[in-house]
């Protein structure tokens, strides 16, 4: 199987982003019942605003939360938060518009399911998609504290997951 060549992603701190392989032994499940998060927003109130937004615990990278956001203008962004730090991805509007589409289809597929719909997979997908594509360009947005990053995620998890 011939491997398919990408650019890694060196960045000031020199973090490398590479593609996660979409299987039980690229995360950290502390259980059987440790759950991937997913939220889609579609926002086209005064400007069209979609947001994709992933919580992934990662083995390489540890806990993460990505953002993939367009609104309307190109680039669209992919922002990935680590415990430490948060970087910043431009990609083209045309792989928003194909992971967006694929994750909705597959999500409407799932009303009908007995389970729940995760999008783990497709959100893996576009991350993938976007750090390998040639066209892609990243930057360190900021660096902040553990605790910092912490309080963060753990403030974002709780607004942001859905309330039953």
């Amino acid at each position: 199987m011939k491997r398919r060549k990408y650019r890694k992603y060196a960045l000031k701190d020199n973090t490398v982003f590479e593609p996660i392989v979409y299987d039980k032994l690229s995360f950290n499940l502390r259980n059987e019942l440790d759950l991937f998060a997913t939220t889609v927003e579609l926002d086209d109130y005064d400007w069209m605003s979609y947001k994709l937004k992933a919580w992934l615990p990662t083995k390489a990278y540890g806990d993460i939360v990505i953002d993939f956001v367009y609104n309307g203008t190109s680039p669209c962004t992919m922002i990935i938060e680590t415990k430490k730090k948060k970087y910043r991805f431009y990609f083209a509007i045309e792989l928003f518009q194909e992971h967006i589409i694929k994750f909705l289809q597959k999500h409407i597929k799932h009303w009908d399911s007995k389970y729940a719909f995760s999008g783990t997979e497709e959100a893996v997908n576009f991350y993938n998609a976007v750090i390998t594509h040639p066209k892609t360009e990243s930057e360190d947005i900021e660096t902040i504290t553990r605790e910092e990053a912490l309080k963060r995620m753990a403030a974002r998890r709780q607004k942001d997951m859905p309330q039953e």
